[in-house]
């Protein structure tokens, strides 16, 4: 594993001007085949953190994994929904909702619980939901 300042800052620093999150201080990003999140001492083991982000295009795109488990410190770009609207969305389904002007990552939210990560389409007026396909799920009971 090797650090790689820039990428690393680049992406704490997406992280806190998109999100504004701000990782707890045991918490880092390192690069092991990609930037991960996990505690700082996984970087001088063979076991490597979650991936932070995919990198397949010019921007950052947060993993569903760190939404997960760090999206409950977002405080921007968190988009609130009712119950039934937040089981559609864990099970697939697109928001259709005008959000305004800009294009935009989002963080889905019911409640303290984290749905997982949306992609604000201003052209379509809907949230592409960006949940991979294995990790969608129906809940049939209450979230």
């Amino acid at each position: 594993m090797s650090f790689i300042g820039n990428r690393e800052k680049n992406f704490e620093k997406f992280l806190k001007n998109h999100f504004d999150i701000v990782l707890p201080r045991e918490v880092s990003l390192f690069y092991a085949k990609g930037i991960r999140v996990g505690n700082h001492e996984l970087a001088n083991c063979g076991i490597h953190g979650d991936l932070g982000y995919a990198a397949c295009d010019f921007g950052f795109n947060p993993t569903n994994a760190l939404v997960q488990n760090f999206g409950h410190l977002a405080r921007k770009n968190v988009l609130e929904l009712d119950e039934p609207a937040a089981k559609a969305f864990a099970a697939g389904m697109p928001i259709k909702r005008d959000l305004g002007t800009k294009n935009k990552q989002l963080i889905i939210r019911f409640g303290k619980h984290i749905v997982g990560l949306g992609y604000y389409d201003k052209d379509q007026k809907k949230v592409v939901n960006k949940i991979p396909e294995k990790r969608r799920r129906n809940i049939v009971n209450e979230i």
